[in-house]
Parts: C-alpha cells; structure tokens; sequence
C-alpha cells in the first residue's frame, strides 16, 4: 500500500498521529509491568514523604550520578509520584529508565519508557529512548515486541536517518546473534539504501565496521556465508568480506603462538534461536466461510495467515486447520481432529458455539470463542472466550467516567429491548462497583421516534410547569454523564433530544456499537457529539496495527482492521500458549494469566486467574470524519466549560423570573446573561 510521507514535525506535532504515537508502548506494553523496587523502611517512607520536591530531585539525582542505581530507581519512582512541572518529570523518567535498566529491573525500566513516550512523543525521534528500548525488550527476551518495534521504525521514514541507522544496526546484531543472518543483511541493505545522502550513508557505514570488528567470529562466518562472494561492492557485504580479510591477515601473523598456545582451531555454527516452546503448533479455526459472513470470516482468516507466516519465519512452524462452520458436517470435522489439535478458535456465531458444547466437544478442546459471552457455558472452565466483552466496553466507560472526567453520578437511556436491557445491567453493576450513583434511568421504544422526546424528559426529570411554560427555568439534572447502549444511527436521532432540554453539558457514553460505525464514516454530523466517548478494540493508526498492515500484501483491498487483527493475535496466542494434548482447563488457566505482556494488533486482552478474559479497549470521541483517540484531559475541560454555561443560563433564567413577578407585565427592569 502507498504511503503518504509527511515531513518529521508534522509527524509529531499532529495531536492525532501524537496519541497514536503515544499508543505504541501502552500496546506493548499491554499488562506485562511488574515493579521491582527496593523497599523502603517505613520510617525512609515517612522521610521521603516529608522531603520537598527539590530535595529529593536532589538526592535522587546524586545516587544516579555517582552509580548508586538501586537508590536512584527507588527515590526517581517517588518523585515521579508527585505533581511536576514537564521538564523535570521527562529527566526523572529517564533517569528511572535508565536506574532500573542498570538495576536489572526490566519491566520497571520498560514502564518509564512507556511513559516517556506518554509524557512527550517527540522522544520517539531520538536514538538513546529507542536503544534503551531495544536494550530492554532483548532483556526480556521479547522477540515478538522487538519484532513489532522493528517493523514500526521500517514504516515511520520519517524518523531521523540517524535512528533509523542506529536501530537497523542493533536489530542486525540481534539477528545475527539469533543465527538470523540473512534478516541482519536485509535490514542492513534496505536501510542503507534510503540513506538521504552519500554523508549519512558513509556514518552508518562507519558504525557497521566498528559493529563487525567486535562481532564473535561464529557470527561473521555465518554472514560471509550467507552473503558469499557476491556483492563485493555493495553494503553491507562488502564490509563482511572486508573484515574478513582483516581477521585473515591479522591471524597469519599470530598462527605461530595460535599453533603453539592452542594447536588446531575450528569454527561452528551458531544455530538458530526458537520461540520457547520448540515443536510444530496446531490450531483449529472453525469460521463462517459461506453464507451471511463469510467476509468476516475470510478476514480473520487472511489474518491467521499472515500470523503463520510471520512465525515460520522466526522458525516457528504453526500448522492451521481451517472448518467452515457452515459446512454440514463442520462438528464431526471438529471430532476428527488429532488430539494434537488441542486450541479451537471460534466459532464467530452464538448458536453454533452452544452447538460445539452441547455435542461435548468443548471438553475435548480448548475452545476460544469469537463471541461477547459464553452464555450458560461456564468461562475459564469449560471454554474461553478471545473477544471483547459487554463488561470491557462498559469498564472502559467507566473507570474514564470517575477516575478522569470526576463525574460520580450518571444516568443511563437504553432501548426497549433485549440488547438494551443487559447493557443497562452491566452498566449499572459496574458503576456501582466503581462507586458511580445512578441518579436517573429511562427506556425508550426503539421505533418510535416521536416518544423518544418524552423518555428524555423523563429521565432529565422536566417539571411539568415547563410543559406548560416553556420560560420556566429548567433545573440542572443531578447527572453529568448519560450511558446510551444504542446504535450509532439510532444515538444521532436520540442524543439531539437532550440540546431541546439544555444538555449540551452533558457527556454521552456509546457502545462500541458507535466505535464500528466510526470506522467507516465520512461527513458525519458531531455536532451533539462534541462530549461524547465510545469504546472500541480496533484502532487502525496504533502502532502495533500498523505493523500488522505492514505485514499484508499492500494491495488495495489488503488492510488490516479488528476481524483481520482478531486471525492474527489469535494465532500468535496460540503458539504462545503452546497446550499439550494432555492439556487440563487449571493447565490452560495457568498459561493464560503468565502470558501477560504479549502484543497484541488489536487491543490487548488479559486473563485473570480463573481464565476469565479482560480486553482493555480504547476509547473514541466522534468527529466530523469518523472518530479521534478521546484525550481524558480535553474532554473534562471541555464538560466543565459547557457546564459553567449552563449553570449562568440557568442563573440568568432564574434572575428573568424572578423579575418578571416583581415588576409585572410592564416592568422595565433589563437583563443581560453572562457567558
């Protein structure tokens, strides 16, 4: 696919591409932090907390400085829990970084990168944030997150050529170390080859000597071979032989103490790195591939491939048997399976996974459904469920509501019907849960438009003297925030109700039933969506789903979005969790809750200790062109000022009554409102 470039500042001055930018290490992130702190006394707490901030920005400095890493990782990791000013928070997380990297705390050092990022993307432009990133992923031996690191540098060109450089070379010594040697000279030529000029290209060139000089002698064997004698003018195998020779002429003049000290020397090979787990994966996919949805189905499979591929090349065979559920005889090919074939994805449709159930093979299977709820089936204990879920949507909502926005009391419009009445459970279990107040809830006939006005009233509590008088002062709800579990089209005619009643304050919680209908708008009217937020899995712009596009044919109809990342995280999960054919659901349990920190394209999901799945979705804000990442800080400004209009308007209303009944019908008494 085409690529439009765009100049380095405007990468990271565009608030949009920005938050993408601040996405790529809270997805790789994706649940994997753990910190590992010195602990301190509880009388050094006390000390600390009663330390000023300069003092002890001081004192952790000082540790860092003379070496005393440990310390400065504790005492940075205090600072950074106060309000700083930006300057001082990005040194301290850097610092942090840097301490608990030296400190051989890898997860706490690759969280203050993440937040680095977070705290300012231009960092994402600088060489020393992505060394210590890669330093820290190899650390923690995550191929698969250097993997999707590598991929996103490839299609950011517009990075410095520097860092581009730079990281080419340490992937390419990454390979080589992995046995990966023709991977370390593509990358190495690809690279070079979009050098900007002949300076660049001879700095790069310069760097890859010294790499070579210091490379163990197995490794460079493995690249003279795999480079042979052709290229001998091209980087970066002329550099190769070059250094060849080098190690050739400076051993003839050692050989006769070399003979003497050690005799006869030889060299081998370093064989290739395996994933964890070595040994052929295999995966049964059960996909609608006829009928209503066999594009959704196709998509998920164009992913699964891909995934496959990606594996077979880091050496990792994952052998995928694809059951079209709408084949007549799709449960006996399910039954049929060897044992071998322990993981089951899908199926996508509710009735045929009860169908998979109630004919037992769920016993003899670790299903994954592709669906919201299992149902009646038990959860992390007769299946699994690899799909976002009524609860996550509603968390996501939630948890931004209180913990972001500072609303605690909400208000829920849901239609009458069997969809409307389980989010509005779920809604309300889980704001209580929070602690939220449901102040008000209302239903409404779903096609019946011209009552919808009066559902709304209803739940807005409108005294009937406005009814009756359209000047009566209407009272501010006891609400700020109102949870609509509708369809997009259906939420444009519903939400308009509530400016009629002065709600522009108010701030409207979709479902990812918005999020869908998002994806592929255009010329959309948000002019009552300005304060508005909905969930959603797929965000197209994140870095780990550009990789995944990246990862495609780049024909036009190849693109990536939710159904397409659904195929591939599935099958990179799958050979993760590499199950044995003597597979038990406390085996599978097990394995899920330790593979927190796997990458995901889509939003990452997690499993708790009961084998029950937690999809962490993004949330979205309508616009005119579809939807943007929901900035918390933004939108909560944005809510405050909408509401301050709305309590003068109310003010000023009041004030107009009130001198309307002392002055009467002739009165002269003017009035202005105050915005």
């Amino acid at each position: 696919m085409k690529r439009t470039r765009r100049p380095l500042g405007a990468l990271f001055a565009s608030a949009r591409l920005l938050a993408a930018l601040i996405l790529l290490l809270s997805l790789m992130a994706a649940g994997c932090v753990e910190l590992s702190l010195p602990a301190p006394s509880a009388s050094n707490s006390d000390a600390l907390a009663e330390q000023s901030t300069e003092d002890l920005h001081k004192e952790a400095e000082g540790f860092w400085t003379t070496g005393n890493f440990p310390q400065s990782e504790l005492l940075f990791s205090r600072l950074l829990e106060r309000e700083l000013p930006l300057e001082l928070r990005l040194q301290a997380l850097d610092r942090l970084a840097d301490s608990a990297f030296k400190s051989r705390h890898f997860h706490q050092a690759k969280s203050a990168l993440d937040r680095r990022v977070v705290a300012d993307g231009s960092v994402l432009a600088t060489w020393p944030w992505h060394e210590l990133y890669i330093k820290t992923l190899s650390a923690l031996n995550r191929s698969d997150l250097l993997e999707n690191h590598r991929a996103w540098m490839t299609a950011h060109t517009e990075l410095p050529f520097e860092v581009r450089s730079r990281a080419a070379l340490a992937f390419a010594a990454i390979y080589c170390r992995n046995g990966e040697m023709l991977q370390a000279v593509d990358i190495l030529a690809r690279t070079h080859s979009l050098a900007p000029d002949r300076r660049a290209k001879a700095a790069m060139e310069a760097e890859y000597a010294a790499q070579l000089r210091e490379l163990p002698e197995a490794q460079l064997q493995g690249l003279a071979r795999s480079v042979g004698q052709n290229g001998s003018k091209t980087f970066p195998q002329a550099f190769i032989q070059r250094e060849l020779q080098r190690r050739a002429m400076s051993a003839r003049a050692e050989a006769p103490v070399l003979l003497a000290q050690s005799g006869r020397r030889t060299v081998s090979d370093q064989p290739g790195v395996m994933i964890p787990g070595v040994g052929p994966v295999r995966v049964a996919l059960v996909l609608p591939l006829t009928g209503r949805f066999a594009s959704t189905g196709a998509k998920v499979l164009r992913g699964a491939e891909v995934a496959q591929a990606s594996l077979a090349a880091q050496g990792r065979s994952v052998e995928i048997k694809v059951i079209n559920a709408d084949a007549p005889d799709w449960r006996e090919q399910i039954s049929a399976l060897p044992r071998t074939f322990t993981v089951v994805g899908g199926p996508m449709q509710a009735d045929r996974f009860q169908e998979t159930h109630s004919a037992g093979l769920t016993s003899s299977r670790a299903v994954f459904a592709f669906l919201q709820d299992l149902g009646a089936v038990q959860e992390g204990v007769q299946a699994w469920r690899f799909f976002p879920s009524p609860r996550d949507q509603v968390r996501a909502l939630v948890d931004m509501t209180a913990d972001q926005l500072g609303i605690h009391s909400v208000a829920v419009l849901a239609p009458k019907n069997r969809y409307g009445q389980r989010m509005t459970e779920v809604f309300q279990a889980e704001a209580k849960a929070k602690g939220l107040r449901v102040a008000s809830s209302e239903s409404y006939p779903p096609g019946d438009h011209p009552r919808w006005i009066q559902s709304v009233s209803r739940l807005l509590k409108i005294p009937d003297s406005f009814r009756r008088n359209k000047n009566v002062p209407l009272p501010m709800p006891d609400f700020g925030a109102v949870f609509v579990p509708e369809d997009w089209a259906q939420s444009e005619l519903l939400v308009s109700n509530f400016h009629f009643f002065e709600g522009q304050h108010m701030v409207f919680l979709g479902t990812e039933l918005w999020s869908v209908a998002l994806d592929g708008a255009k010329d959309i009217d948000d002019s009552y969506f300005q304060l508005a937020v909905c969930p959603g899995a797929w965000w197209a712009e994140a870095p780990s789903a550009q990789a995944l596009q990246a990862k495609l044919s780049g024909q036009p109809q190849d693109v990536a979005d939710f159904w397409v990342a659904l195929g591939h995280d599935f099958i990179q999960f799958a050979a993760r969790l590499n199950l044995p054919a003597d597979w038990t659901p406390a085996l599978v349990n097990q394995r899920l809750e330790s593979l927190r920190g796997m990458e995901f394209s889509m939003a990452p999901i997690t499993w708790d200790a009961a084998g029950r799945a937690r999809q962490d979705l993004y949330l979205f804000s309508p616009r005119k062109d579809g939807k943007i990442l929901t900035d918390p800080d933004e939108l909560r400004a944005a809510a405050d000022k909408a509401k301050e209009r709305r309590v003068k308007r109310l003010a000023y209303s009041r004030q107009l009554q009130k001198a309307k009944k002392l002055d009467g019908p002739s009165g002269s008494l003017t009035l202005e409102p105050k915005d």
